[in-house]
């Protein structure tokens, strides 16, 4: 009779491989999920800038902008996927919206199944033709949809693994989801275009300032008061970094005469926040025309770019008017000696836009204080600009920042007709 065999050793062997594979597998779940995750917000970082990109271009579409060769749709669906590719993920499919981010039908209609929730497989998707316009008048509570103004974009991004592989998992997807729609700037303005908001071509500081002894910039680093309510004196001190700027939307060229033709009606590009623009105006701003012009909106609320850094690239060296990277905090991509400066190659960094109300006679609170226009710009108004110590100077109350989208384009002239369309994420 043979000896009985002990196979001790070998269950042994076994259990300690299974165990060997479960602590691979809890190790590889923290250190490639944390990855994942990770990569998840990067992956929504992503979603949301290819909804934008493809809703900027509807914002052209609905300024009456001259239509692409390719046509819209083409133009759409292209914006998404380069803004998906570059940032290093896959627009897995992308569907119109109103502008109240709901889903549209090819026919106009909302895409949405009996209990509210959204129907993709009716929705019209980017690339398939933009859907049959409509008349309606939209209303997100009731889901009444309106006109196409926007995109949903579900994004994708395969997240390659570290110890996983052991265990036979060599990527782990991650998905996201971003709606943005456009339409005109609704926080202050009325969408209605009697009462809709002209960009103006002026940069004002984010922070409260005033002029020095020698008409220098001073900033308190306090930002001006958002209320709708307190009466701002922006002054216009010197030609030098930190002062309110004025903007030329085509540069170099331009002076006084282009900057009465873009206050009067105003033909401004989109606008990324934050993002550098390379806008700086000459000419006399101590003109009658100019201030003219900014009367014109007396009363009305206005949108306003506001900045925080300037920069002169090639300051320190050869001159260089290419547009420094939005970076990381404090220079943004500035080079290192450029901050500031009052050069042609100026750029403006702009992280917000603000709803300023111009001040007019009839307004109670402006009157009181003897501010009866919007505008001192012409000859010396030192005795109404003496809060901002300066001889010039913008008056009103800030309504309301935007810090988030793209501000898109602007067209109209004065009264009230002027318009500012903006692209912000919904959802």
């Amino acid at each position: 009779m043979n000896p009985r065999r002990d196979t001790s050793q070998g269950q042994i062997l076994v259990m300690m491989v299974i165990g060997f594979i479960a602590i691979i597998g809890a190790v590889a779940l923290v250190i490639d999920g944390g990855n994942a995750l990770a990569h998840q917000r990067m992956t929504q970082n992503g979603a949301d800038a290819a909804a934008e990109a493809g809703a900027v271009i509807m914002a052209e579409r609905f300024a009456g902008a001259n239509e692409p060769v390719a046509g819209w749709d083409a133009t759409v669906q292209y914006a998404i996927n380069q803004s998906a590719a570059a940032n290093g993920i896959i627009a897995s499919v992308a569907y119109y919206t109103d502008i109240c981010g709901i889903p549209i039908q090819a026919d106009g209609t909302a895409a949405l199944n009996a209990d509210g929730t959204y129907n993709y497989a009716l929705a019209q998707e980017v690339g398939a033709g933009l859907p049959a316009a409509s008349t309606s008048t939209p209303d997100c509570p009731s889901r009444t949809v309106g006109p196409a103004a926007g995109v949903l974009v579900m994004a994708h991004a395969d997240v390659g693994t570290y110890l996983a592989k052991v265990i036979g998992i060599s990527t782990i997807g991650v998905n996201a989801q971003a709606t943005a729609a456009a339409g005109y700037l609704q926080e202050s303005c009325a969408a209605d275009d009697g009462n809709s908001c002209g960009m103006l071509p002026i940069a004002v500081p984010v922070d409260i300032v005033s002029c020095g002894s020698h008409n220098d910039v001073v900033d308190t680093q306090t930002p001006w008061p958002v209320d709708g309510h307190t009466i701002s004196v922006i002054p216009l001190c010197s030609n030098s970094p930190g002062n309110v700027g004025w903007l030329d939307w085509t540069p170099p060229s331009g002076g006084t005469s282009e900057l009465v033709t873009q206050i009067s009606h105003p033909t401004n590009p989109a606008v990324s926040l934050p993002s550098w623009q390379y806008v700086t105006s000459t000419g006399n701003v101590n003109s009658q025309s100019v201030e003219t012009a900014l009367r014109q909106y007396d009363g009305q609320i206005v949108l306003v770019p506001q900045f925080d850094l300037t920069c002169n690239p090639g300051s320190s060296g050869t001159p260089d008017s290419s547009q420094p990277a939005i970076n990381t905090s404090p220079d943004y991509g500035c080079p290192a000696g450029d901050l500031g400066g009052n050069g042609s190659n100026q750029w403006y960094r702009m992280p917000s836009f603000a709803h300023l109300q111009l001040c007019i006679s009839t307004d109670p609170d402006c009157h009181a204080l003897g501010y009866d226009h919007g505008a001192y710009i012409n000859g010396d108004n030192s005795s109404v600009c003496a809060a901002g110590g300066s001889t010039s100077c913008i008056v009103g109350k800030f309504e309301s920042i935007i810090s988030t989208g793209t501000i898109g384009a602007g067209f109209g002239g004065g009264q009230g007709y002027a318009k500012a369309i903006g692209v912000q994420l919904i959802k």
